[in-house]
């Protein structure tokens, strides 16, 4: 039994810090969920009101490279976070908690 104690010990250290990670991610993506939520919702009172038109097929277009650098993005930030990190295996099961939870 004592044999797994240093085995239990990394991945505990790493879950932990794995959850704070992802704690901490998933408040940032809320709060620009809610600046973009509150933004659109600007946008349509304007446009409701006749104060502006929007060209939505344009700025759909202008939004396309965001998102795909979205997406590159978050690999980058996951090699970032788990660079020379000992207990990878713990940190990914702690930051999928932290997620989901």
């Amino acid at each position: 039994m004592q044999f797994l104690l240093p085995f239990v010990s990394v991945l505990g250290f790493g879950g932990l810090l794995g959850y704070g990670a992802a704690v901490f991610l998933k408040s940032v993506t809320r709060m620009v969920g809610c600046i973009i939520g509150i933004v659109f919702i600007l946008m349509q009172l304007l446009a409701y009101y006749g104060f502006a038109e929007w060209q939505w097929e344009a700025i759909g277009q202008a939004a396309d490279p965001a998102a795909t650098a979205a997406k590159s993005g978050f690999s980058v930030l996951w090699r970032i976070m788990t660079y020379n990190l000992p207990f990878t295996g713990g940190f990914a099961g702690g930051f999928w908690y932290g997620w989901k939870h």
